[in-house]
């Protein structure tokens, strides 16, 4: 039985009973499963109504079929489903040699089969790859990654663990698509909603009675061997083996799939910042090298044992193989390559020099600079690309905009370089700003109403507060950005014309000091409800006034904890309303 339904009054876990179009196009099937982010998707793209089914979702049942007990018409389309989910995964640029076998294929196929004849998991996974595709396929990549890792070790396939790896990010469904695919970087605001998938996730599955393993893997698969991970900060113990082999597999897919706001990477990279992580306790370093193994794919700076007993480290080799990398034997001093015939192969890798990894963070922040330096923009910025992957966009301009910036103006300071390096260097960075806010802004939603932000001080502070303002719109501003001499006439002026709620202005002289608080002052009085901002080198000598509603910062970490002041206010205003 259906009814319709309107887009206001759904409720979560309806399930919609008849396909969804917008301009002839299908927006979404019959059996998505609905949540509150996909009935606000609905409201905004103008749908009033929904024909639902009566009734939310039964239950999970572990009623999973095997081949011989598949009807024709559904084995035909899980084998074509399964055959065009493995023909976006299964590249053995990123398999190595997991699926070289047409035992490992078929097992594969069959364990698959099986999970996907489940009508509950069938539908959850359809809903999924209709809101985020791309979380689909990485979803499908890691169930076959842990299910054929788990097969090498030869041991009974614990169905509760191959679900909670098939369904981990099932909790996503509850995110904005607007984040998800977004595709330029996160700020940290839009990954703290990214980071609680694992508690939806948890709460859907466990609403819906799956198995408590399955529910303890959406939950806790972000968790760390430190308790640095989420959502619990739970320290994963050594005898949790499924935990540690998940949260391996779910990175090394996140990173060489490609994703809403990237290109895939290469393997031996992504192998590379898995050890890098188990440097720092994060992942465990013995589930990591059997994972190496598994996959057969050897960066570079691992050590490793050949099949004849000999012991080497594999060496860079930019146009080689990575399954037949060249290997630098410990015993004879000596590079060789390893044939293509396979008489000699990699048996298993038994360590790893973190020190490369290490060193090219090193030279590629040294390039960096001197290509600001230089003015050599479009290197600095494919080096900015580099030093910025996995990072927030926050953290991008505190860790390497304003921090390069520190390191060149000190620099300068002690006549290392020459006062036409130093502005050649602002305005390479000025063109790299530039650049990435073209990309920025493109998913930008402004929800935070306008902000002024002007520049009390000379052109030497424009570039700080040029920061300062794309910071305020990547994060739901729209700004007026008073770029250098601006005074009291002019502010007031914008706050009358365009009722902005935010002001950001510059201290970075204590001279200036006078002059600022009388500024301050007379728009307090005028503006009460005014949210200010007075950032730069001097800007705590405010914290000494009594000053409502005034927010200081020296630097760009501490602007990003006022912001972050900000968005709390804001979500405990909403809650109450």
């Amino acid at each position: 039985m259906t009814k319709v339904a309107n887009v206001a009054d759904l409720t979560d876990g309806c399930i919609i009973s008849k396909d969804i179009f917008i301009n002839s196009s299908v927006l979404y099937r019959s059996g998505t499963y609905v949540t509150p982010a996909l009935a606000d998707e609905l409201s905004e793209k103008g749908v009033q109504e929904v024909s639902i089914k009566n009734g939310p979702l039964t239950a999970f049942h572990r009623n999973f079929l095997e081949e011989k007990e598949i009807t024709a018409h559904q084995l035909k389309a899980l084998t074509e489903r399964f055959q065009n989910d493995m023909s976006e995964i299964a590249d053995e640029l990123r398999y190595g040699r997991i699926l070289h076998s047409e035992a490992s294929y078929q097992w594969l196929r069959s364990v698959y089969l099986r999970t996907f004849s489940n009508p509950t998991v069938s539908l959850l996974m359809d809903s999924l790859k209709q809101w985020d595709p791309i979380c689909y396929i990485h979803s499908v990549d890691v169930f076959v990654l842990c299910s054929l890792f788990l097969r090498q070790f030869h041991v009974k396939m614990p169905k509760g663990f191959i679900l909670g790896c098939l369904l981990h990010d099932i909790g996503k469904l509850y995110t904005p698509r607007s984040i998800l695919l977004k595709t330029g970087k996160l700020t940290e605001r839009e990954y703290e909603q990214i980071k609680e998938h694992t508690l939806h996730g948890y709460e859907l599955l466990n609403k819906l009675g799956f198995p408590s393993e399955t529910c303890k893997i959406v939950r806790s698969h972000h968790e760390r061997l430190n308790g640095s991970g989420y959502p619990d900060h739970c320290v994963v113990s050594e005898k949790d083996p499924d935990l540690k082999s998940i949260s391996i597999a779910d990175i090394y897919s996140a990173l060489t799939l490609k994703r809403s706001y990237r290109s895939p990477m290469h393997a031996t990279r992504a192998i590379q910042i898995l050890l890098n992580d188990c440097m720092r306790n994060n992942l465990d370093l013995k589930s990591c090298f059997s994972f190496i193994n598994f996959v057969h794919i050897f960066p570079p700076a691992t050590q490793v044992l050949l099949t004849d007993g000999e012991v080497g480290t594999v060496v860079l080799n930019r146009n080689g193989s990575d399954i037949l990398p060249k290997i630098k034997l410990h015993s004879q001093n000596r590079v060789i390559q390893l044939p293509s015939d396979l008489s000699l192969t990699i048996k298993s890798v038994i360590g790893w020099d973190s020190k490369e990894i290490l060193m090219q963070e090193k030279r590629n922040w040294r390039d960096y600079i001197q290509n600001i330096v230089d003015g050599n923009a479009l290197r600095a910025l494919e080096l900015l690309d580099a030093l910025s992957d996995s990072k927030r966009i926050e953290n991008v301009f505190i860790d390497l905009f304003e921090r390069s910036m520190n390191e060149i103006e000190k620099r300068a300071h002690l006549q290392e370089i020459k006062p036409a390096d130093l502005s050649i260097a602002r305005t390479t960075t000025l063109s790299l700003l530039n650049w990435k806010m073209l990309k920025l802004l493109q998913d930008r939603k402004v929800e935070m109403g306008e902000a002024i932000v002007a520049n009390l001080d000379s052109a030497n502070e424009q570039l700080q507060l040029k920061m300062v303002d794309d910071l305020f719109a990547i994060n739901g501003w729209k700004t007026l950005f008073l770029r250098e001499n601006a005074d009291l006439a002019m502010i007031t002026d914008l706050l009358q014309r365009k009722k902005a709620g935010y002001l950001a202005v510059t201290l970075s002289e204590e001279s200036q000091m006078f002059h600022v608080c009388n500024m301050l002052n007379v728009l307090r009085k005028q503006y009460p409800e005014l949210t200010i901002f007075v950032h730069g080198a001097s800007a705590h000598l405010i914290d000494d006034l009594p000053a409502r509603g005034i927010l200081t910062s020296a630097d760009l970490s501490e602007f990003v904890v006022n912001l972050r002041r900000l968005f709390q206010l804001k979500a405990a205003g909403c809650k109450k309303n």
